[in-house]
Formats: structure tokens, sequence, C-alpha cells
């Protein structure tokens, strides 16, 4: 046979310095995929965000991550960076963590799926490369959708609307606020679907549905106050605690929305029921082969809940007195990534009390891997690679026009 004919891989030159030899080319398979870390730690520094009352760095809380996994937009940030801040992990899993100030008012949130825009809590939408760029001067773009403390919202995708150039399709989630604290966030689920129409410098609202309660049809069996409500990534489905249901004990569950442009949400149609009453259950993006899975704190541990398995799965901590804070959040990869304090030995005299963001490969958490070894299966996904977190955060630079 000619050697013409045999066919091999796709190779690259490279040059390689063997002992007792000169410089020579070799050919090299391209690398391999490469798991992440299954756990990195990444600690604030004190002189970048102050320090708490007890010295540690302030932490904040309600922190809400990119898609990409490269931004934290988080609450209660302390003196030195005002209300809210922007904070940006370092590509590489280990380094220092970056702060962005912004002229937002406590609990501003996201538009999730693209993080478009970022939103404060009176309705203003300002575009996030703006904010990155000018930080507390940058100025809101157009006021509409859901507003206060307990508001969250998404961008429709482009598969559920009329897809025209141009056009953006916002689905915002809020409850009443009422006068009792004791009652702060729980009551009955309002909506706002807002068209807007963005050129890339200029965006206005040319349509709103206006704040319409939901989940009426329910009465019967949830009875009409909920607890701790979140939008999915996608804007067609919610996660809610029902406090006084007619059936059952109160527990966390997801609803659908319908599927979004100039529709009204269906009638909260149930999805699943985890069974037991966590902290807020944020979701994670839509995945080609089932359901969005969820992930929550409590107790201190972060979970991450698989919806088609109906299984959950408790996240290792890798450290010592790990506390989990606020509410995690699951990247486009899969990471999960979630503030806490932790030390990193087990003498408190010896390692003080630190704080910063833990990043989590749910694939390669013990619960997980255990979970299938029990049933003598291979687990459909090993790891997340480093080629996944690329791929993302190439995505998430090129939509806002950063560097990667």
């Amino acid at each position: 046979m000619s050697m013409k004919n045999i066919q091999r891989p796709a190779l690259r030159l490279t040059t390689v310095l063997l002992a007792g030899a000169s410089l020579m080319p070799a050919l090299a398979e391209e690398a391999p995929a490469q798991c992440i870390p299954a756990l990195s730690y990444l600690p604030l520094d004190g002189n970048v965000v102050g320090h708490d009352g007890q010295g540690v760095p302030v932490l904040g809380t309600y922190e809400r991550i990119s898609p990409d996994g490269r931004f934290i937009l988080r609450s209660y940030s302390g003196s030195m960076l005002g209300y809210v801040s922007l904070m940006e992990l370092p590509a590489q899993g280990a380094g220092p963590v970056k702060a962005y100030r912004t002229p937002f008012s406590n609990e501003a949130f996201p538009v999730q799926g693209t993080w478009r825009y970022l939103v404060d809590v009176n309705g203003d939408h300002y575009r996030f490369s703006d904010v990155l760029r000018l930080q507390k001067r940058s100025k809101p773009l157009f006021r509409g959708g859901m507003t206060g403390f307990y508001a969250a919202a998404s961008e429709l995708s482009a598969s559920s609307t009329d897809g025209e150039r141009g056009k953006v399709f916002i689905r915002s989630m809020s409850w009443p606020q009422g006068a009792d604290a004791d009652q702060q966030g729980t009551g009955p689920l309002q909506v706002d679907l807002l068209e807007i129409m963005d050129d890339g410098s200029k965006a206005r609202i040319v349509k709103s549905d206006g704040s319409r309660f939901i989940c009426g049809s329910r009465a019967s069996t949830d009875g009409d106050v909920y607890a701790l409500p979140m939008i999915s990534i996608d804007g067609t489905e919610f996660s809610a605690i029902p406090q006084s249901p007619r059936q059952g004990r109160p527990s966390m569950r997801v609803y659908g929305l319908g599927s979004g442009g100039a529709t009204q949400p269906s009638a909260c149609d149930l999805k699943a029921d985890l069974g037991f009453s966590p902290g807020k259950a944020v979701f994670g993006f839509p995945r080609a082969d089932g359901a969005a899975w969820l992930t929550y704190s409590d107790l201190g541990y972060v979970y991450v809940y698989d919806r088609d398995l109906r299984q959950t799965f408790r996240l290792d901590h890798g450290r010592y007195r790990v506390l989990a804070s606020a509410f995690p959040g699951l990247t486009r990869d899969g990471r999960v990534i979630y503030g806490a304090t932790w030390r990193d030995c087990a003498d408190a005299s010896a390692c003080p009390e630190r704080a910063g963001y833990v990043v989590a490969d749910p694939y390669q958490s013990a619960a997980y891997r255990a979970y299938w070894q029990g049933r003598n299966q291979t687990a459909p996904k090993a790891c997340i690679t480093a080629q996944d977190i690329e791929r993302e955060r190439s995505r998430f630079a090129r939509m806002h026009g950063l560097d990667p």
C-alpha cells in the first residue's frame, strides 16, 4: 500500500529539545481536553473591598453570576465600593479579583441570559458594557419592567419571539412589597413583558404589557402567596415556594410561564417539586438533553438539583469551616460559583477567616460521582474542561465588545 494513502489524524508542528541533540521539528497531536480543578477558592483583598467589623474582607451578598462566570454583580459591597459592585474573576481560576463601582442601589439585577442590561431597583436599564467601562458615570438607557428589591428579569431567546433584528424581549418578575417588614419577600406574583428596540447604541421601549398578577388558577392548590421566586434564564419558567398550599406542605417548586413574545404567560403549570424548602433556587441554562438544573444554598452548603434525575447533589467543600453566602449561580458551561467564607487550615489561630468566591465543578463532586457509581453506570459528563470555559468566555466577550 502506498504510504500517501494512509489516513493520519490532524497534527501540528512543534519544536522539542532532546537530551544531547539540537533543536529539531517534531509532530505532536493537539492537546486533549483538560478538566478544570474540582474546586477553586478566590479570596478577596481587603485593601480593595474593605473589611467588615471582624476584619474579614467585605463579601457582600445577593450575588448574580454572568453567563461565562467572569463577572459577579453583588449588593451590600461596603463603604469602599458603595452599594453595588461588579467583581471580575481571573481567567485561569487563580489570581486577584478585580472590582468596579456602579451607580446602582442594593439588589440591582442583570437581565439574565445575555446580561445585555443591568437593572436598578427603580427600573432603570443600563448597558452592561457601559457600566464596566464608565462605572458610576454610566447612564441608563430606559426605564421599565418590574421594580423593587424583589425583582428579576430574563431576556427571551430569539426562538421564542418573532426575531426581528434589533428587537429584544425582556420578561421581568416581582411581587408586592408590603408595609409589614415580616412579610417582605412574600406575596402574589406579578410579571411584565417589555419589547425593546436596540440599535447597539440607543435603546427604547416600544411596548409594555404592564404589571399583571399571575397564577390565579393555582389558588385552589397553592394558595396565592409565594416566597423566594426566581425567573429562569430564558424567561419561560420560575421557581417559588407557595406559603400556604391547600395541598401538601410548602416546598420549592418550578412552574411554567409560556414561550414569550407577545403571548400571555401560561397558567403556571407545575413542572417540578423539590419536596423541601431551601433558599432561593437559581436556574442554570437550558440544556439540549434535558431540563435546566437548579442550584441553591442551605445551611452553609451549596447544592445542584438535576430535574430529570430528580436528584440533589451536595457540592464538596475542600477547605475548613466553609460557609456559603447568599445565592449561588450556574454558568452556561455548568460551573457553580458562589460567595463564601472559609479557613485554609483547621487551626483558627493559624489561619484567619477568608472571604471570596468558590468555583465548583458539580460533575467532579463526590455526590455526583457516587450516584453513577452506585448504578454501575458511566456519568454522562466527567468534568467541565478549560476549553468549555474559554468558549463561553469568548462568546460573552464578543457580545459585549470586551477583551477575552
